[in-house]
């Protein structure tokens, strides 16, 4: 017999909700679709010719990026906010709701940090020791943030507003009813629920920049910079100034940059990274954006 007859034995059926759950589903509520499909895939399940018409009109309908090569290890597309875009003008601010969100490592992404970590330059490796132990789930209250970096000036929209220290960025996000993101929020607005979600623009390194550093990526990195909720270049563009929380304190006189910028070495752009730079650091690498106070309002 076999190892792969006994392997086919050994795949057990599908639980019967899910059987369930996929003869009501209706053929326009996509996610439940794509989601029930997914999960009756791993157990072998036999789809008729109209199950997978349905399948692949979800997968044009709501993942439409493949040509991005932004796609996960079981190919499935996680990202449908540029086909959101195409069909709603991009906005200054989005608004993030009241709920449950994870910051940090979860335990598969900690082992993928210390790996990318070890290609780091020798340099880049001193002054911020890693803490892949941290993860964990915070409530957060409601708040918008901006869809880009807080520009220069508003005759300049696209150019981010860059030399400015830590307090400096902090004071102009309050003269504009704001204040800097703190951390978790932050990293709630470049994941979302997608708590396994590594990067801001996706669930994995580009296709085209395997085996390549930030910069030989830079202009496709960019590209593709866009996070769940559209916020766009939390993991290109320039770093972010962002206040630090009681989860993950940072010495005095320290604050935090995240995201890095277009020609980093892609550890930097993973969500949970951060840099530990002093308050007084004014660089052409670090910029910031603003987050406003919004009326309660909760995941539905």
């Amino acid at each position: 017999m076999t190892f792969f007859f006994l392997a086919t034995l050994l795949v057990s059926a599908p639980p019967a909700h899910y059987l369930e759950q996929w003869k009501t589903v209706r053929a326009d509520d996509c996610g439940e679709v794509l989601f029930l499909a997914g999960r009756l895939k791993k157990f072998q399940h036999k789809f008729t010719a109209k199950d997978q018409a349905r399948i692949v009109a979800c997968e044009k309908r709501i993942f439409p990026v493949k040509g991005f090569g932004e796609v996960g290890p079981n190919h499935v597309f996680l990202v449908p906010s540029r086909d959101h875009l195409k069909h709603h003008p991009e906005v200054s601010r989005v608004l993030i709701p009241e709920g449950l969100w994870y910051v940090g490592f979860v335990p598969f992404l900690a082992d993928y940090a210390r790996l990318l970590f070890g290609g780091l330059p020798d340099d880049e490796k001193a002054g911020t020791p890693p803490d892949f132990a941290f993860g964990r789930f915070v409530r957060k209250a409601a708040f918008a943030i901006e869809t880009r970096e807080h520009p220069e000036s508003a005759k300049a929209p696209g150019k981010p507003h860059l030399r400015v220290t830590f307090d400096e960025a902090r004071e102009l996000c309050r003269k504009a009813g704001g204040d800097l993101p703190d951390e978790e929020q932050w990293e709630a607005a470049a994941r979302g629920a997608s708590y396994y979600r590594p990067f801001p623009f996706g669930e994995s390194i580009p296709a085209t920049c395997h085996e390549k550093t930030g910069p030989q990526c830079a202009n496709v990195k960019t590209l593709l910079d866009l996070s769940p909720w559209g916020v766009w270049n939390l993991g290109s563009g320039v770093a972010e100034w962002v206040r630090p929380t009681s989860s993950r304190p940072v010495p005095a006189a320290m604050a935090i940059t995240k995201g890095g910028t277009t020609g980093d070495h892609f550890y930097w752009n993973l969500v949970p990274a951060r840099r530990l730079v002093s308050t007084q650091t004014r660089s052409a690498a670090i910029g910031f954006r603003c987050v406003f106070p919004v009326k309660n309002q909760s995941v539905p």
